[in-house]
């Protein structure tokens, strides 16, 4: 039976007799399987450890050393040759090269269309202008038999809009 002196009943405990911080005893759990328990069984609940058991897996650990984590991925799955790292590195750069420039591609075909639209635009306003102010001179002082010779607004705009 062990005594409750050899049982530590948080991440801080854990932490403190290790020497460590409480994240990287937390890490410890993840990657180099500390032998901490959950009572409640969940896996963000409270966490219990036995000071016995903590030295067996320091003294183990000591003795053959597990891989490094490589930004925070376990060892196992790191596990890939170097010369395989760098072709993948390198289809990785090419594939970048090429989206940026395709990416260029499509901003200046965007400002294109941009600028374009803004021609477009102008144009469009100058024409419905012009319909506009011809519309008001011809239909100045104008009148329609339908109306009994009562001036008609916006007559002869579709005539105006109309092609030829």
């Amino acid at each position: 039976m062990t005594s409750n002196d050899d049982v530590l009943n948080s991440w801080k405990e854990v932490a403190s007799y290790l020497g460590r911080g409480v994240r990287t005893v937390q890490r410890w759990e993840q990657e180099l399987n500390l032998p901490v328990r959950r009572p409640r069984g969940r896996s963000r609940s409270a966490v219990i450890a036995f000071k016995t058991e903590l030295d067996t897996w320091l003294h183990r650990n000591h003795a053959n050393p597990p891989a490094a984590a490589v930004n925070g991925v376990p060892p196992a799955r790191h596990s890939v040759s170097l010369d395989v790292a760098k072709t993948e590195r390198n289809k990785l750069h090419e594939r970048t090269t090429a989206l940026v420039k395709k990416m260029e591609q499509l901003m200046l075909c965007s400002t294109s269309l941009c600028e374009r639209s803004r021609v477009l635009s102008q144009r469009f306003s100058d024409i419905v202008g012009s319909a506009t102010t011809n519309l008001s001179v011809t239909n100045m002082g104008k009148s329609s038999p339908k109306n009994g010779g009562e001036e008609t607004k916006g007559e002869g705009l579709s005539n105006h809009l109309s092609p030829a």
